[in-house]
């Protein structure tokens, strides 16, 4: 099934700052001026910029998709470590199989959107660039005593970020339609501040705007398409093969808003839509997460 591609969907998103937010860098950089904690950066062709790396952006989302799948069911995302019994790739009905449909389906659901050793992920990330000038300053810090309440340590300084707009994209590919749901919740928490990125979290950092600014989504060509549907993949396979990956054979999102723009290239529709018809599919996508009781079953 995952060796053809049946949907994909690709986000643009946009990325502002509505506290100061510190990406570390895990270097030390040659540069006297910039503080002991700096924010990460990397060479451009515009030269060196502070960035946001994907890593860092994966990482925020598969660990609030799997506190949200754990409180579903605690058994619907595994253990998060390589080390635990627990960890998909570990168990014993997935380390020694061979047949990659029963490796997906045993597979809990976290795993079948991020990937573990043993599955590919469907969700992937690209690093986050700014798309116009950024503004840093230098925050001082010091560590006290619980005991003393004094000074223990410090003073140390931190690069934070405290002005600008980044950029990056997400792309998921052979998606049911519980996994836009899913990302779409997670999308929603990191602007409304429930979720944080980067260093600092509790001492009020990381605290960022994210909105859709628009989404491009393609699916096999199928006359029956409305084009007020998205299908999932359950919708694409034949029934056996539903079977075999533990899919739903009527997966799809029904009365959506139309696309701005709908392209038929033969093989494959392109629909595209705005940030506003987005967030309506988002939040179609969001109540399919009820029925995730079932999948669980």
């Amino acid at each position: 099934m995952h060796k053809q591609l049946w949907n994909a969907v690709k986000l643009e998103v946009e990325i502002e700052p509505r506290s100061p937010i510190l990406i570390k860098s895990g270097m030390l950089s040659p540069n006297p001026s910039l503080p002991d904690m700096q924010f990460v950066r990397t060479m451009t062709s515009d030269g060196e910029k502070v960035f946001i790396p994907g890593s860092s952006l994966k990482g925020v989302f598969r660990g609030f998709s799997e506190k949200v799948l754990r409180t579903i069911s605690p058994g619907s995302a595994c253990e998060p470590f390589p080390s635990s019994k627990d960890y998909c790739a570990k168990k014993d009905e997935i380390k020694d199989e061979k047949d990659t449909a029963k490796v997906y389906q045993k597979s809990c659901l976290a795993c079948k959107i991020y990937g573990n050793t043993r599955l590919k992920g469907r969700l992937s990330f690209t690093d986050s660039f700014p798309d116009k000038d950024v503004k840093t300053e230098t925050r001082y810090g010091v560590a006290i005593s619980r005991l003393t309440n004094a000074v223990a340590a410090g003073p140390f300084d931190m690069e934070v970020l405290v002005q600008g707009s980044f950029k990056t994209s997400l792309v998921l590919e052979n998606f049911e339609t519980w996994h836009l749901g899913l990302i779409s919740l997670t999308l929603q928490a990191l602007s409304e501040g429930l979720i944080k990125i980067g260093f600092g979290k509790s001492r009020g950092f990381g605290d960022v705007s994210v909105k859709v600014t628009s989404a491009i989504v393609e699916l096999a060509r199928r006359p029956e398409i409305s084009k007020r549907e998205i299908w999932g993949i359950g919708s694409f396979v034949s029934d056996e093969e539903s079977a075999r990956y533990g899919l739903h054979s009527n997966d799809r999102l029904c009365e959506i808003v139309e696309p701005i723009e709908e392209k038929d290239f033969a093989m494959f529709l392109r629909r595209i839509y705005n940030e506003d018809q987005w967030k309506s599919i988002a939040n179609k996508a969001i109540e399919t997460l009820a029925g995730l009781t079932e999948i669980i079953q």
